[in-house]
């Protein structure tokens, strides 16, 4: 018997092409309609990511946008005793000095008093590719940090096994905590126009990844593949005096705290679009 594919069960039903594309991203997003506010966001970030990536059923850029769009101060969304009440996406962080190639944060909350800040990776079905792991020797030249405090050269020397699969996701991890980083010497536009004091914010880091049900072999195979790569990566830098460490969460656990206070509306389409193919 052949086995089912993640692909295959989003693709049901649904009006895009062999590939997976639809004809535009609204019909990708709750509403068919973006805010022009979060469409300067994407436009800012990727360039172009709306009519290209975002097309996708499978875009985790999305993925995100379906979940977290509706947070602002008259719907604030509570979590781990935090009110967030402003959502920013496609956030471009500095990365290391002279370098041209930003870090793009998928998502930014910020919380009521602007004393919390969490930042959020997201990943669809990302991991279930083969990629090779590859970070820029400009990384590993200390003249280049913006925040010298951290032992930059333990984690940039870091090198995944071979037997994981998805090791992009570790680059991704470091320019990301670059990233992060660089804002307590040279804020990003964004944290300056929302005047976040970096010295004194608490900061979390979350990698939020789509647990595919595991009726899907291959698929939660390769999310597990990931999850254990995560753990190992986690393992090697949680004491090298980063002022953030990653951690993983899924999607089913942000549902479980999010289902609850989303519109009504919002909480069925997430559920037949996404999260009936979801591991909860």
């Amino acid at each position: 018997m052949e086995k089912e594919k993640l692909i295959d069960a989003l693709k049901e039903g649904i009006p895009v092409n062999k590939k997976g594309y639809f004809d535009s991203y609204k019909e990708n997003i709750f509403g068919g309609q973006m805010s022009e506010q979060i469409q300067e966001m994407f436009e800012e970030g990727s360039g172009g990511e709306l009519h290209s990536k975002a097309e996708a059923i499978h875009s985790s850029s999305m993925l995100s946008y379906n979940f977290f769009h509706w947070i602002d101060e008259k719907h604030p969304f509570i979590w781990d005793d935090t009110k967030y009440t402003q959502v920013f996406f496609e956030v471009k962080m500095k990365t290391i000095k002279n370098s041209p190639a930003p870090a793009n944060m998928d998502v930014v909350l910020i919380d009521e008093d602007k004393k919390r800040i969490l930042f959020i990776e997201s990943k669809f079905t990302e991991y279930t590719k083969t990629t090779k792991f590859e970070l820029s020797n400009s990384y590993k030249n200390n003249s280049n940090w913006y925040d010298n405090s951290v032992r930059w050269d333990e984690i940039v020397k870091y090198i995944p096994e071979r037997k994981y699969k998805y090791k992009e996701g570790i680059k991704q991890l470091i320019s990301h905590l670059f990233g992060i980083h660089s804002q307590f010497v040279e804020p990003c536009d964004t944290f300056k126009k929302v005047c976040i004091n970096f010295e004194t914010a608490e900061l979390k880091f979350i990698t939020l990844i789509f647990e595919p049900s595991k009726r899907f072999e291959d698929e939660h195979t390769a999310y597990q593949n990931y999850k254990e790569l995560f753990d190992h990566f986690r393992s090697k830098i949680i004491n090298l005096d980063l002022k953030v460490v990653p951690e993983w969460k899924s999607y089913g656990d942000l549902w479980k705290i999010m289902e609850e206070q989303m519109p009504e509306d919002l909480k069925d389409y997430i559920s037949k679009r996404y999260m009936q193919f979801a591991n909860k």
